[in-house]
């Protein structure tokens, strides 16, 4: 439902939540506060060069089970050389 809702929002699909996104996320429009904000609720981020706080639409949707699927065949991999 986020994917539906991101691209009738931003139908250019961007990598990261735009200002307005980020300002309905985290409740204020200061990048002191939401960096605040995010830091607090553990919410995975980054600072741009213009010092304003950046989050991944990929941090919010979450990994594909398909992402999910691969990650966990690899884990499970045992080598079958003898030692």
């Amino acid at each position: 439902m986020a994917r539906q809702n991101k691209q009738a929002i931003n139908p250019a699909g961007a990598v990261c939540l735009s200002r307005e996104e980020m300002r309905d996320l985290c409740g204020t429009p200061y990048a002191t506060k939401q960096m605040e904000f995010l830091i607090l609720n553990g919410i995975a981020h980054y600072k741009g060069l213009d010092g304003r706080p950046r989050v991944l639409w990929a941090t919010l949707e979450g990994a594909p089970d398909s992402t999910v699927a691969v990650a966990t065949a690899v884990a499970e991999w045992k080598p079958n050389k003898v030692a």
